[in-house]
């Protein structure tokens, strides 16, 4: 019986080990994927008439944008409290495969900068978690977001927890639906507290700006 018991424990290891290992391959994998992804994306930005629509897209192909189909580079997003290096490409679109490329922005929400409400969504965890530090980010921090050749800088006026049924955040007037927009505004959106069984987020952390003005 101890034998047994022995060789169940070993078995259980083993399978932890190797459970663990696979989940940093995949992880390592998302995170190069992710890296290749941004870098295609810089290039998309360094080509002339970035968010115009400079040609027809592909027939059956859903604008998402101005001028911009999902997943293609929209924007490039600085925090300064992440430090110089933090600069991700936003894409256009919310989707499981735009949000695999980086940060996206909701599809008809505002532009940077725009009266209204410029919302992006992103990865707390895996391919390259991009909002993993988002919970850092208190009133008064800067968010600058750098858009057809100009940079638009948001200050942080409120973080918050709330339920992923609570689509209210992306309003042009944040859960005031109906009221027409005054100001320019910026919601960032992620995952946040994973359920310890079955580890699927049960909440979604919102952060809320105003632009400064120019």
């Amino acid at each position: 019986m101890r034998t047994i018991i022995r060789l169940v424990g070993l078995g259980l290891i083993l399978t932890g080990l190797l459970m663990g290992g696979l989940r940093l391959h995949q992880d390592w994998q998302q995170d190069h994927e992710y890296g290749r992804a941004q870098q295609n994306l810089r290039d998309q930005l360094w080509q002339p008439q970035v968010g115009h629509q400079a040609s027809a897209p592909p027939q059956g192909a859903k604008r998402k944008g101005p001028g911009l189909r999902e997943g293609k580079a929209l924007a490039v997003l600085r925090i300064p409290k992440f430090g110089s290096g933090y600069r991700p490409v936003v894409v256009e679109g919310v989707s499981q495969d735009a949000l695999a490329k980086g940060p996206g922005h909701y599809p008809g929400t505002a532009m940077p900068g725009e009266i209204g409400n410029f919302a992006v969504a992103g990865h707390r965890t895996g391919w390259g978690q991009p909002f993993n530090r988002l919970d850092q980010l208190k009133r008064g921090d800067s968010v600058t977001v750098e858009w057809r050749g100009r940079s638009d800088t948001y200050r942080i006026t409120e973080t918050k927890k709330v339920k992923p049924t609570e689509v209210g955040v992306v309003l042009p007037v944040p859960n005031r639906p109906g009221v027409k927009p005054d100001k320019a505004r910026i919601t960032l959106t992620t995952c946040t507290d994973r359920d310890p069984v079955t580890r699927a987020y049960r909440l979604r952390l919102v952060v809320w700006g105003e632009l400064r003005e120019r």
